[in-house]
């Protein structure tokens, strides 16, 4: 009699703990944002040639981000980046006022300063050819990659 106590006791501390654990893991998965939404975030920015401003098509896209940065506890990091035409000097210049424009627009947006790092990169670290202006547009560039906090 007192093993089916203890058994049944058991299987009610089991189930209560399990389904606490289930329960935990479906606030998790509905307060965290997807891996998929987290790469549609994390796009590259393009820019036109010789120019640092952040295009209207990214507003949208950078919007999210800010929202996904504020709610979910995150630091971004900024890569600028610029195609090899110019001087190298003007080109790592350039990079770095790329990268500070998307800065500047998600500090608007309410994300901490703090949580924000750029670092310019200028020709250096083309991803497409700069033989053609497909590969010059890729390569005029800011990388944005998430880390999250409080891990």
């Amino acid at each position: 009699m007192k093993t089916k106590i203890f058994t049944g006791l058991a299987m009610v501390c089991l189930f209560l703990t399990v389904k606490a654990n289930t329960n935990n893991a479906k606030r998790v998965l509905a307060n965290s944002t997807s891996a998929a939404t987290l790469s549609a975030l994390t796009k590259n920015v393009e820019y036109g040639f010789d120019r640092a401003n952040v295009q209207d098509d990214y507003y949208a896209n950078l919007d999210q981000l800010a929202k996904v940065m504020l709610k979910e506890d995150y630091a971004v990091s900024l890569k600028g980046y610029a195609d090899e035409i110019g001087a190298y000097k003007y080109n790592w210049v350039l990079s770095d006022k790329r990268a500070n424009s998307v800065k500047d627009y998600l500090v608007s947006k309410g994300v901490q300063q703090s949580r924000i790092i750029t670092t310019p990169f200028g020709s250096t670290e083309p991803i497409a050819s700069n033989q053609t202006e497909e590969g010059r547009q890729k390569n005029r560039r800011v990388e944005i990659s998430l880390k999250k906090i409080n891990e």
